[in-house]
């Protein structure tokens, strides 16, 4: 593979991205089958938090096995593997960024909204992503210059490939995150954020946008395909990991729509690649032009009243 990347690198690694997504699929419904045998309530339980965390390790080390046998010279960076060795850095080199199961409360309680997030990145930039929903049949990808889809030919966004309108935060559907950082501090700059996103201006929510509504599906790379797919407007987060926004860091803006890390990061212009490392993301869903505004300025304008609007919080490890 060329070191400097070319298209037909691309679409190599997407179509094999795309293969591993399938594998994956295919695991994750298998093992999540299992679980459904059991009968005592205390086997259940301790059964179900020993698949996860089995199902998760396993997804993973398929995934990289399978890249390391055909690109030996690929970097790998994955939620099991960062949690054992305790490092995550991105370099020029092509790197896999892998969440074999995003969701997994979901998964332990039976809910759909579980995903397996594939990214790869080439000289610090975002260049294939794949992302699987395994109990929804869907599967989104997308690579530099390629244009998105689910399924492989279904283009996006699902509004029949073309972006709908959108001017303001009110006409908004969001999508956010409790997170697993449940300390008081954190949980209360998240609940001021989304009182003042729903909240009504004229009975008493001081600075309230009305946003049309509030959604938390439990899963980022879930919540990110939703705005690749034009059913979520924006999507808004803090604390979450590389390995849950690298796929998506490439299917949104091939759809459209726009990518770009937190508060600071986006008025400074953070380039993708640090966006994708950083722990604060935001995802906005492609628009169409105005008569005045061209969509990337729709989308901007859209992102600084966001900022200016909700308090940021620093999770206990960020």
């Amino acid at each position: 593979m060329a070191a400097n990347g070319h298209a037909e690198d691309y679409d190599e690694l997407l179509d094999f991205a795309y293969s591993l997504a399938e594998q994956a699929t295919a695991l994750i419904l298998k093992r999540s089958s299992e679980r459904w045998v059991k009968t005592s309530v205390a086997e259940a339980k301790k059964n179900t938090i020993d698949l996860v965390t089995e199902t998760d390790q396993e997804v993973e080390e398929l995934i990289k096995r399978e890249v390391s046998e055909r690109y030996a010279e690929h970097k790998f960076i994955g939620e099991e593997t960062y949690e054992k060795e305790g490092t995550c850095t991105l370099t020029e080199e092509y790197t896999w960024i892998v969440d074999p199961i995003d969701g997994t409360m979901n998964f332990v309680h039976g809910n759909p909204f579980v995903a397996c997030s594939i990214g790869v990145l080439h000289r610090k930039r975002p260049i294939v992503g794949v992302i699987a929903q395994p109990f929804l049949g869907r599967i989104f990808s997308a690579r530099l210059g390629g244009g998105a889809f689910m399924n492989r030919t279904t283009p996006l966004p699902l509004t029949g490939g073309i972006p709908q309108p959108l001017d303001k935060l009110s006409d908004c559907i969001f999508s956010a995150e409790w997170g697993s950082d449940r300390s008081a501090k954190v949980l209360k700059a998240r609940s001021e954020s989304f009182v003042k996103l729903a909240g009504d201006p004229t009975k008493g929510s001081e600075g309230g946008k009305m946003c049309h509504a509030l959604r938390t599906t439990g899963s980022s790379a879930c919540s990110i395909v939703m705005v690749a797919a034009g059913e979520i407007d924006i999507y808004w987060d803090a604390g979450c990991y590389a390995w849950d926004v690298a796929a998506g860091a490439v299917i949104v803006p091939e759809a459209g729509g726009f990518f770009s890390g937190g508060k600071d990061g986006f008025r400074g212009n953070i380039s993708l690649g640090d966006a994708v490392m950083s722990r604060r993301y935001v995802f906005v869903r492609g628009v169409q032009p105005s008569q005045d505004e061209e969509p990337r300025q729709i989308q901007e304008r859209l992102v600084e009243e966001l900022y200016d609007t909700v308090t940021e919080w620093t999770t206990s490890d960020m």
